[in-house]
């Protein structure tokens, strides 16, 4: 897949999302396959989402980085998925999601099931 139709692709979800008001979209194609993705997403009750991709599509879409951060109105973070290399103890380092109060392990979610994560914290 060329990295021009993965970032079509994000920006379709992005548009059929009802809950966002509002997107601020940077797309940076560095080759036919590897590109970085940047938006800042605003929601109606005033959270923004700050979501940052590197990837390399080649043979399937290979996220080498992402961060999925998600703050109320005030900047305060309400969770934040990354993979950043920094919590070598977890069980699946390097991926692992941030909550109010602390560091838990997880697998890398879809931009799709963070959007979804979202609309069910806010219903």
């Amino acid at each position: 897949m060329l990295v021009s139709e993965y970032f079509r692709h994000l920006r379709s979800v992005i548009d059929t999302c009802e809950v966002i008001t509002a997107k601020e979209i940077l797309e940076d194609e560095r080759s036919d396959y590897l590109g970085f993705f940047k938006a800042t997403l605003y929601f109606h009750d005033g959270t923004v989402l700050h979501v940052r991709e590197y990837v390399f599509t080649r043979f399937a879409v290979e996220r080498e980085a992402y961060v999925y951060h998600y703050q109320d109105e005030n900047n305060n973070r309400i969770f934040r998925y990354d993979n950043t290399e920094h919590f070598p103890d977890l069980s699946n380092f390097p991926d692992h999601k941030h909550t109010l109060k602390n560091v838990v392990t997880s697998s890398a979610p879809t931009f799709e099931a963070v959007l979804e994560e979202i609309t069910q914290l806010r219903m």
